[in-house]
């Protein structure tokens, strides 16, 4: 027999933009993110591993092997925890149940949200295009398939990135070796 009040879909929407964790931490509550600079706190707080690279106003550092952007990546967990805050647009929770029913975990599945977000401020800033409902909505359908045919190409990518590196590396052993007098 569950004890309290039922949650709603609405508690559990705001529930997911920051871990519970995170938020006892910083001694918040999830209603507290209703203000932005606190919202922007919470996610900053649940990426401990751009804390060195923010210090040192850092543009690009590497993680898992990709180069990335801490402040463009911040900002784009910030722009979806604020869709997700105002539910707007209602679709952005709507693929975050579907993706968790997936077996997606949260952090994938913001960083999954993100991407039509990053088609859509590319477009705003390259090419001073607006922001475009239903192109960012057939975006959060074509989820998870989209973002798994993505993560297959960057694998095979850094596999091939790998192998060049590994051959340039084996070669430049190689002069060495040659160039030592016997």
């Amino acid at each position: 027999m569950p004890s309290g009040p039922p949650v709603s879909d609405a508690d559990e929407r705001l529930r997911f933009i920051a871990t519970p964790e995170a938020l006892a931490e910083l001694e918040l509550t999830v209603e507290d993110l209703a203000d932005p600079d606190l919202l922007s706190l919470v996610v900053e707080q649940q990426h401990p591993e751009f804390e060195q690279a923010l210090e040192e106003d850092l543009d690009e550092i590497e993680v898992h092997g990709e180069w990335i952007n801490p402040r463009l990546h911040l900002a784009m967990h910030e722009i979806v925890a604020t869709q997700l805050w105002n539910d707007d647009p209602p679709e952005v929770w709507e693929t975050a149940t579907r993706l968790l029913q997936d077996g997606y975990d949260r952090h994938e599945i913001l960083h999954m949200l993100a991407s039509p977000v990053v088609g859509q401020v590319w477009g705003a800033l390259h090419d001073e295009l607006p922001y475009d409902r239903d192109l960012h909505l057939a975006a959060l359908q074509a989820l998870p398939g989209s973002w798994e045919k993505r993560r297959t190409a960057r694998t095979a990518e850094r596999r091939h990135t790998d192998g060049r590196k590994a051959a340039r590396r084996a070669a430049k052993a190689s002069r060495r070796r040659n160039r030592r007098p016997s």
